[in-house]
């Protein structure tokens, strides 16, 4: 069935972020950064289920725990500050794989159209793939887009693209991801890692990690 869905597709969007960039562990710490002055720290089993994966954020972690007296606009800005700077540091990497599965996948040889479509700013996705040796296809970024789950980052991609949504295979990590790729027509296929395997993700199709994909791109 993955083969099938993988070959099928007329063009790929890949998510960053969990897919392609190992940078899930960065975004936590950076909150947690931020939240220091308030006493609070998230743990790593709660912030990959409901922060990278449900998407909820900040606005869903206070809710969860009933927080109160947190300067949500501040939180935000710290973390964003902490966040840059770890990129700036060339601190944060990109999974193993990923640079020579894009070498491949944007190769002339590869017959097919990709673009990456995150909810994180196209310069600071193309700043990463930069530093961690990879080629820059383009990117669809979530400058002024509303997030995922919502589908407008990927059919931003499909549009780029000139294709239809159903002609377009998502590769994501996340149910949010998931969330926007069904929201918009697109057929997703999950990427599992270290962060997203305890989780229930009910995909079109899933491999159990990146280099599933490498051994399907032409070398």
């Amino acid at each position: 069935m993955v083969p099938g869905i993988w070959g099928r597709a007329q063009a790929l969007i890949f998510d960053f972020d969990g897919v392609l960039c190992d940078s899930e562990p960065f975004w936590r710490d950076t909150y947690n950064e931020a939240l220091r002055p308030y006493g609070i720290e998230v743990p790593e089993a709660e912030y990959f289920e409901f922060w990278s994966s449900k998407g909820d954020g900040l606005e869903g972690h206070i809710r969860r725990h009933g927080l109160r007296g947190l300067d949500c606009e501040a939180i935000e800005a710290a973390q964003r500050r902490a966040y840059r700077a770890a990129c700036a540091a060339a601190a944060v990497p990109l999974f193993p794989e990923a640079p020579e599965l894009l070498r491949r996948l944007t190769a002339p040889a590869a017959g097919r159209p990709l673009v990456i479509a995150s909810n994180t700013d196209r310069a600071l996705v193309e700043h990463l793939l930069r530093t961690g040796g990879a080629p820059v296809p383009p990117v669809i970024g979530g400058d002024g887009l509303k997030p995922k789950p919502a589908p407008d980052i990927f059919l931003q991609a499909a549009r780029h693209l000139g294709l239809a949504p159903g002609a377009t295979l998502v590769v994501e990590d996340t149910e949010k991801g998931i969330r926007a790729a069904r929201a918009g027509g697109f057929p997703v296929l999950l990427v599992r890692n270290r962060y997203n395997r305890p989780l229930r993700l009910d995909a079109d199709a899933e491999v159990e990690s990146l280099q599933a994909l490498l051994t399907w791109a032409p070398a």
